[in-house]
C-alpha cells in the first residue's frame, strides 16, 4: 500500500480520521473504520488475517479480554462479537491520538463492551515516554515525546480497577517481557497468552519469564521459522502460552487448525 508523507498525513488525517468505511472481509467483515486507517489490510479485512482467526479461536463468549497494544482497535472490534454481551474487553492504548481513533471506531460501530484504558502495562508503576516509529502501529515505551501513565497488570487486578482476564493478546514493540513480569503472578491459572515477539532477546525473555511461573509455551510455525533463521526478525510472530491451570493440548490443537 502506498504511504504519503508525514507532512501530507499530519494536514489531511484528521480529516480522513473521521471518514467512515466497511470493512470489506475477515472477521470483522461490516464494521465501520476509518479511512486514513484503511490502508494495509484493514479495510479489505486481509490484516493479519491467520492471527486473528488464531485469536477468536481461543476467545470464548463471556470471557474477558485484554488487548494490551490495541492501536485503532482492530483486535478489540473482533473480541467485542466474541465475548458477547456478557464478556468485556479492555482495549490498552496510551498513546491520545490513537485512543481516540478507537474510541471513534466503538462509538460508529455502536460496541458498549470495550473499555479503553489509556495507560500503557509494564513492569512496575510510573511514567514513561511513549510514541517513535515509523507509523502509530509501531508507537512503543522510551520512544518520542507524550508523556503516559503505566501500570502493572497486577496493580489494576488488586486495585479492582480491570477484571482478571481469560485471555490476553500482547503487542507492544518490544516491550512485552515487560508486561510479562508486572502480570504474570496474578493473573488467572488458565489464562491464555498471544504474545508478538519482536526479537530473539524479547523471544528468550518472554518463555523465561512463562516457563518460570509455569506456564506451558508453544510457537507458532512463523515463530519457530524465525529462530531458525539466524539474522533479523522480519516480522513479529506470535508465541502462544497457556497458564498452569490450563490445558496445553487445547493450544496445540488450535495452532494446527489455525
Amino acid at each position: 500500500t502506498m504511504r504519503f508523507p508525514r507532512f501530507v498525513r499530519r494536514i489531511f488525517d484528521p480529516v480522513t480520521e473521521r471518514i467512515p468505511v466497511p470493512v470489506l472481509g475477515g472477521l470483522n467483515r461490516g464494521r465501520l473504520w476509518s479511512l486514513a486507517s484503511s490502508g494495509s489490510g484493514y479495510a479489505s479485512g486481509r490484516r493479519a488475517d491467520p492471527q486473528m482467526r488464531l485469536l477468536a479461536s481461543l476467545i470464548a463468549e463471556g470471557d474477558v479480554f485484554w488487548d494490551v497494544g490495541a492501536h485503532h482497535g482492530y483486535v478489540a472490534l473482533m473480541a467485542s462479537a466474541r465475548v458477547g454481551p456478557g464478556g468485556r474487553v479492555h482495549a490498552f492504548e496510551p498513546g491520545a491520538r490513537n485512543a481516540e481513533v478507537l474510541r471513534r471506531h466503538l462509538r460508529w460501530n455502536r460496541i458498549g463492551n470495550v473499555t479503553v484504558e489509556t495507560r500503557a502495562l509494564g513492569a512496575a508503576n510510573g511514567e514513561a515516554d511513549f510514541g517513535g516509529g515509523d507509523t502509530s502501529k509501531m508507537h512503543a515505551l522510551g520512544g518520542g515525546d507524550e508523556r503516559v501513565e503505566v501500570r502493572t497488570a497486577r496493580s489494576l487486578i488488586a486495585d479492582g480497577e480491570a477484571a482478571a482476564p481469560d485471555v490476553v493478546k500482547i503487542d507492544v514493540e518490544g516491550g512485552e517481557a515487560d508486561v510479562l513480569e508486572g502480570a504474570l503472578d496474578a493473573l488467572p491459572d488458565t489464562v491464555r497468552l498471544v504474545i508478538a515477539i519482536h526479537s530473539a532477546a524479547a523471544d528468550q525473555a518472554c518463555v523465561s519469564l512463562l516457563e518460570k511461573h509455569g506456564f506451558s509455551v508453544l510457537a507458532t510455525g512463523e515463530l519457530q521459522r524465525a529462530r531458525m533463521s539466524g539474522g533479523p526478525w522480519a516480522g513479529d510472530p506470535d508465541l502462544l502460552a497457556v497458564g498452569p491451570g490450563g490445558t496445553p493440548g487445547e493450544l496445540v490443537e488450535i495452532l494446527a487448525e489455525a
